[in-house]
């Protein structure tokens, strides 16, 4: 190639070669090549001057075009990109059963409620059953969706209004018994400081069992009432007293009780504590039902019916 002919010929095979030219400096060369004038190629034919042009061309643009570059991944990189792979799909599918899980295991739900003196709570538990708790009473409620039970625990004195199921037992515990229900109204004197405790039915069906013996059993029917002592298997049943649950109205009654567990217990619905200086005939059994009146009243009837006499100062009440 004459370098007069084509300036710069040198430079640009050179850059040829090392496989830099641009595309406009590609074409140029194969103008260059088209104008050569090789005697060698000049005694060809036409037709194989053309192929062996077109032949060099492809050679020329195979050489110089941009080459790929395939990068490998190591293997140790294949290894842990696949472990972190199935990590993050193990995790999932651990969430997902977790959630699953916790969708479908019903959960089991507690509540408590305690009451204070000299007032009466009304409350509704979480399946609409009512229970009117008296001064100083307490409960516990546990469902349990898995067993399919509904479990109470009472300290005190309260009346209950219970949503029948039978699929659902309602079972009440008290330190002397346990009460299963099945749709009824009753009420439970259960009170910790008392050596007994009594479930008198007004309506529908319990069964009693002692918690000392749990063969010591009984169907009870409404109008009657059983009483278990402290820690004694042995079960009393009779007729209950109508006017039981007076003291939802604001009344006073108990039956076969005490004359000392009677006035302790008419005191500490209103807070007050109680001195005993004459202590003749407190194991007396007494029935007595009270109409709604102030305390000191209620108090008094019931002194005067034991021939006592009290005192009050400030929340201690004297029996004399």
């Amino acid at each position: 190639m004459e370098q007069q002919k084509y300036p710069g010929a040198k430079a640009l095979l050179e850059k040829f070669h090392a496989g830099q030219c641009t595309p406009e400096e590609l074409a140029l060369l194969d103008e260059w090549y088209a104008n050569l004038g090789d005697p060698a190629a000049a005694q060809l034919p036409v037709e194989a001057a053309d192929a062996q042009r077109e032949a060099f061309l492809e050679r020329f643009r195979t050489a110089t075009a941009p080459q790929k570059v395939v990068r490998m991944m190591p293997p140790a990189a294949k290894r842990l990109l696949a472990a972190s792979i199935l990590l993050l799909v193990g995790l999932a599918l651990a969430w997902l059963y977790l959630r699953r899980t916790q969708q479908a295991t019903p959960v089991a739900t507690a509540l408590v409620v305690e009451n204070g003196s000299g007032s009466i709570k009304k409350v509704t538990l979480p399946d609409s059953s009512e229970v009117w708790l008296n001064a100083n009473a307490s409960l516990r409620w546990n469902e349990d969706p898995a067993n399919k039970e509904r479990h109470l625990e009472l300290t005190g004195e309260a009346f209950f209004d219970v949503e029948g199921s039978s699929d659902h037992p309602f079972i009440l515990h008290t330190r002397d018994f346990t009460v299963r229900v099945l749709g009824t109204t009753f009420s439970v004197e259960a009170y910790p400081q008392e050596n007994m405790s009594r479930v008198s039915l007004v309506s529908g069906k319990v069964k009693v069992c002692s918690n000392a013996d749990s063969s010591v059993a009984t169907m009870l029917q409404p109008g009657f009432a059983a009483t278990v002592g402290k820690g004694d298997s042995l079960m009393l049943v009779a007729a209950a007293d109508t006017s039981a649950a007076s003291w939802k109205e604001g009344g006073f009654a108990v039956s076969a009780l005490s004359v000392r567990d009677a006035v302790t217990r008419l005191c500490g619905r209103y807070g007050y504590t109680v001195r005993w200086e004459n202590t003749h005939h407190l194991n007396k059994q007494i029935t007595v039902a009270l109409p709604a009146q102030p305390f000191e009243d209620m108090l008094g009837s019931l002194c005067y019916m034991n021939h006592k006499r009290f005192s009050i100062s400030g929340k201690l009440v004297t029996i004399h």
